[in-house]
């Protein structure tokens, strides 16, 4: 678990400094859409309404709850409140994936692959909220087998936020 949770906080600490642009990563930049999109959209969700006129906003409702998220953390600005939230969200799924490993009969290799997997995607692994939906169905695939209507729940609100999660149902 140690070796996990090394690997986990270095890839992570990496991926933090380009995301926040201490180091440029090749390719394009993906974190402007956070910077650019999800903070205009900010702005007119903190009014109350939707991006009506904005074409680009095509997500299910709940979407909305993680693009004002990052005004939980009002001492940073809203890009890096928001990786920092991504960062939360990835290191859940990183602890729920070694408990359910830490199980009889069950192995680390889940969390494994998130940390190794996560770490692949690069920067937009933090510069889209998909982070986030995916530690409400991770969390609901680990319930599901105990708690099945946790899991449903979960897997709704899920769907709620991105749309995929319904698949876990």
């Amino acid at each position: 678990m140690a070796r996990i949770l090394t690997v986990w906080g270095l890839t992570r600490a990496l991926l933090m400094l380009f995301v926040l642009r201490v180091f440029t990563a090749p390719g394009p930049d993906v974190t402007s859409d956070v910077s650019v999109i999800y903070q205009g959209w900010y702005e007119i969700l903190r009014t109350g309404t939707f991006p009506l006129d904005d074409v680009t906003w095509q997500y299910p409702p709940a979407a909305a709850l993680a693009v004002l998220s990052p005004a939980l953390l009002p001492f940073l600005g809203y890009a890096p409140a928001f990786f920092v939230l991504c960062l939360l969200c990835d290191a859940a799924v990183c602890a729920l994936l070694l408990h359910a490993g830490r199980r009889p009969g069950k192995s680390p290799r889940g969390a494994w692959v998130w940390v190794i997997g996560v770490v692949l995607l690069g920067p937009t692994a933090y510069a889209r909220y998909d982070v986030m939906v995916a530690a409400v169905a991770v969390a609901g695939l680990l319930a599901g087998a105990r708690h099945p209507r946790t899991m449903g729940a979960l897997a709704g609100f899920g769907a709620l936020l991105k749309g995929w999660p319904v698949l876990l149902l």
